[in-house]
């Protein structure tokens, strides 16, 4: 943390948020390939992994915010976590409603 800003420094986080960024690619593709693999639980299995994927992506956006904070980041990333969890909830609905 520096001293004159109290925030981060951006290469700090830069790194650990890619790192972290591709972790929830590599999640939701393997959420692709294993709904793939057994369609009678495709859509749970999927819904899982996406649920994941988006609490990673998240996380990353937590990590790159600790370097940048302003009004803009605080409002962004409130409007991004209210998205995932309607998108979550829809997911987990979805899948539970099909039976699946």
């Amino acid at each position: 943390m520096t001293a004159e800003t109290g925030r981060l420094p951006t290469e700090w986080v830069a790194a650990p948020a890619a790192v972290i960024t591709a972790f929830a690619a590599l999640v939701l593709l393997a959420g692709v390939v294993a709904a793939a693999r057994t369609p009678a639980r495709g859509g749970e299995t999927f819904a899982t992994h996406t649920v994941l994927a988006l609490e990673l992506l998240l996380a990353a956006g937590l990590l790159r915010l600790a370097a940048v904070v302003s009004v803009e980041s605080i409002a962004t990333v409130a409007a991004i976590v209210a998205i995932r969890r309607v998108i979550g909830l829809g997911i987990r609905t979805g899948a539970a409603a099909s039976g699946r």
